[in-house]
């Protein structure tokens, strides 16, 4: 998903100036949020994974899919520690993933873009206090 051009958007929002700034600090506020997320389930893998996956091998990516999307790179758990990851983690890391191959970094529907970080945040929070 890619826009090139926001002449549409000028109807509902005045000019193009106004249509570029708001686009700008939703795309700044999302980007802001993303990094967040992906930090407490950093904090989360290196601070619970012993526990959770008998293991401290992945460091930081053991909340990360086996093949890590564009957040991370390396290898995350294998299939049989997968299993182990907590659904909270899982959910929070779907959510992550799904904001941010969407591509529109919220410009359409913000309000369900931070939603979906926020559900993703407090799983991790939920992990993270348990």
């Amino acid at each position: 998903f890619e826009v090139t051009s926001y002449g549409a958007c000028v109807e509902c929002h005045g000019s193009a100036a106004n249509v570029d700034a708001v686009v700008d600090l939703v795309h700044g506020m999302v980007s802001t949020e993303i990094q967040q997320v992906k930090a407490s389930l950093d904090t989360w893998a290196l601070v619970k994974q012993g526990g959770m996956l008998g293991t401290n091998y992945y460091g930081a990516l053991a909340w990360e899919y086996t093949n890590p999307g564009d957040l991370s790179s390396g290898t995350g758990p294998n299939s049989a520690d997968q299993a182990l990851i907590p659904d909270n983690i899982k959910k929070a890391r779907f959510n992550l993933y799904l904001v941010l191959y969407d591509g529109s970094y919220g410009t359409h529907n913000g309000p369900y873009t931070f939603t979906l970080l926020d559900s993703a945040r407090n799983w991790v929070r939920q992990e993270l206090n348990q």
